[in-house]
């Protein structure tokens, strides 16, 4: 990546999606007629009362779907994987295991383990790591088929330890404060710390087999950096949200901060989630924290997608993604997949949210599965975990 990104300072931001608007059932009053006087009136009549009425019945689905109800061909569950980690179920993802395909990762709090399909349709545990501090959280290595990253601690991460499935191994990626740990494309991964002894932000580039390659430090800006994401469209763009509210940009393949852009009014106690390059305009998603309480305020977005331009750092508001009207509750999980987001409350509802489409600005709410959290996994996959221990596969189908 050049050390600027392309300019489109005219580029408009694009208009947030249209909600379509429900329209009124059709009256199935008809006009009577005698056998006598025209017999094949009544079947005729019949048949067009039949029609009205499953037009009618389609559409008041589609306003119910408005409304943020649930449709079955959203999530449909394909397996459940029983206990797969014991009592205590920290985390789950989708890796890619050699021989078998796409396997499923589950973090307990000692251990990390890997289930595979190797005689459909029966799972059956492949291999298990332990360690000695508490497991954190546990994600794949993008693209790199077959490794993990695993982080462990208490309340904050104390070590990272990349897992490779071909060889069992494990090796220590780094140590001390760690705030966060994302992964990129190409095999890196990025680490935000909190110790004055170590540098902030590190890029780590990792081998096939999970050894480090090479390790750059990003320039900090010059306030405290709360989040950092990926962009996707720029492989060697990262974005982040710092305490201050501003947007910062990096060239990780140089280190270089490309810009700092101030949020404005109306983005206060916002991270961000994930960044879009699109035509030399880079698009960012933004949780807004304060609003994670739906009763806190009536009819608040949830988050936020803003347009900016990396070059002049001008922001222009996209579009806003609030809740279904049904939807109550706090929510305490999030994760991102492409143009896709799904979200966690704390009573175990989930609600998905598709980007540029239908249900785009309000999402489609789930309440019914009683989970703690939910992750994107490979190939349309959504895995959900469950308070009992279990984990969940879904086969996701976007409206």
């Amino acid at each position: 990546m050049s050390q600027s990104l392309p300019p489109t300072p005219n580029t408009p931001p694009p208009s947030p999606p249209t909600q379509l608007l429900p329209q009124p059932a059709p009256s199935l009053h008809s006009t009577r007629q005698t056998t006598e006087e025209r017999g094949e009136a009544v079947d005729e009549s019949g048949a067009e009362e039949e029609e009205e009425e499953r037009a009618r019945r389609k559409r008041k689905n589609k306003e119910t779907r408005r409304d943020g109800m649930t449709e079955e061909c959203v999530l449909k569950l394909s397996h459940t994987l029983k206990a797969p980690a014991g009592g205590s179920l920290v985390d789950v993802c989708c890796v890619s295991w050699p021989s078998v395909g796409e396997c499923v990762a589950v973090a307990g709090e000692w251990e990390v383990c890997v289930w595979g399909q190797t005689n459909p349709p029966h799972w059956r545990r492949l291999h298990t790591w332990t360690f000695i501090e508490s497991v954190m959280s546990v994600f794949p290595v993008p693209d790199a088929p077959g490794l993990l990253c695993v982080t462990l601690g208490q309340l904050e991460i104390r070590e990272a330890r990349v897992l490779c499935c071909s060889s069992l191994s494990q090796a220590v990626l780094c140590e001390g404060e760690v705030q966060m740990l994302v992964g990129m494309s190409n095999r890196r991964l990025v680490s935000s710390s909190y110790s004055v002894a170590t540098t902030p932000l590190q890029v780590y580039t990792l081998t096939q087999d999970g050894r480090l390659q090479a390790c750059l430090s990003l320039v900090c800006p010059t306030e405290r950096v709360r989040t950092v994401a990926a962009v996707e469209g720029q492989t060697d763009a990262l974005i982040g949200s710092t305490h201050g509210e501003h947007l910062v940009l990096w060239n990780v393949t140089t280190g270089q901060l490309l810009q700092s852009i101030t949020l404005g009014d109306g983005f206060t106690d916002t991270t961000c989630l994930r960044g879009y390059s699109l035509c030399g305009v880079l698009f960012v998603l933004l949780q807004h924290l304060s609003l994670c309480a739906v009763e806190e305020e009536e009819g608040g977005a949830l988050f936020s997608l803003v347009a900016t331009n990396p070059l002049t750092g001008t922001v222009a508001l996209a579009t806003r993604i609030g809740l279904p009207k049904a939807c109550t509750g706090r929510l305490v999980e999030v994760d991102v997949h492409g143009s896709s987001v799904v979200g966690v409350f704390r009573s175990g509802s989930v609600c998905v949210w598709q980007f540029g489409g239908r249900q785009g600005q309000r999402g489609v709410w789930l309440p019914e599965l009683g989970c703690q959290l939910a992750r994107w996994g490979g190939q349309g996959t959504v895995l959900t975990a469950h308070l009992n221990g279990d984990v969940c596969l879904h086969r996701y189908t976007p409206l």
